[in-house]
């Protein structure tokens, strides 16, 4: 059976229209998870202390059918879908609101050693054995993203600030997509109306760091990509209509 979590929207999580999209649909995400792996004791309270870890994202997906409105309380579902992935665990995810999916996706993520800054296999903190479940769902896979910043525009620096930052001392994952909103303000963001985003988090961003966020528009898709100084591409992104 597949983990859930009640939750009630909140204003804090809204778009500029006063619904729910996504970016709260992303920090739904992000709740549901840490949920799940409190449920199993296996959360980011007990990671650091008992094995020196944290669990990071390595890709997400998040596909927003309809937005969340005020009145009536969510289900958030996550479970852990199979897979061939020893160093990884493969979440599919739901949100479902007055009997219908308003948004449903994917979170691929793994444990990271805070000391040796690499990261571990599930076993390596006795993570539980037999917990996949084959759950029917329609979520998109994930796409092979270009990692490539070939005819992208450079839209701003981003500085990685004290606020940015958790447990694991890099940029936690939801500000990369708020990041990558501010490369366009508001206008071109109604006029878009991003349905889908997916996000490849290949390098971690420190405090302090300097990034370069570029982008490329294509008919019915944004790329974007975050750049460290030195020329590394720190995470991709694409956004859908």
């Amino acid at each position: 059976m597949p983990f859930v979590q009640e939750y009630w929207p909140q204003i804090r999580d809204t778009d500029l229209d006063g619904f729910v999209g996504l970016r709260g649909g992303l920090r739904c995400f992000q709740d549901v998870y840490t949920g799940f792996m409190y449920s199993l004791g296996k959360g980011n309270d007990v990671l650091p202390v008992r094995y020196g870890a944290v669990w990071v994202y390595t890709h997400c997906l998040i596909r927003m059918d309809k937005k969340l409105e005020y009145g009536a309380p969510a289900a958030l579902s996550a479970w852990i879908e199979p897979g061939n992935q020893p160093a990884r665990v493969l979440l599919g995810v739901t949100i479902t609101q007055r009997g219908e999916i308003a948004a449903r996706g994917r979170i691929d993520t793994c444990v990271f050693s805070l000391s040796e800054r690499r990261p571990l296999r599930p076993r390596d903190i006795e993570f539980p054995d037999g917990l996949a479940e084959d759950v029917p769902n329609s979520i998109p896979p994930f796409s092979r993203l270009e990692r490539s910043t070939e005819g992208m525009e450079k839209r701003y620096e981003k500085t990685v600030r004290f606020s940015d930052l958790d447990s694991s001392r890099h940029m936690n994952n939801l500000r990369y997509f708020e990041m990558f909103q501010d490369a366009y303000n508001s206008a071109f963001w109604a006029d878009f109306s991003a349905r889908e985003v997916e996000i490849s988090f290949l390098s971690q961003c420190l405090e302090g760091e300097k990034l370069s966020v570029m982008s490329r528009p294509e008919g019915d898709s944004l790329r974007l990509a975050a750049v460290h100084a030195d020329g590394r591409v720190a995470s991709v992104a694409v956004f859908r209509k």
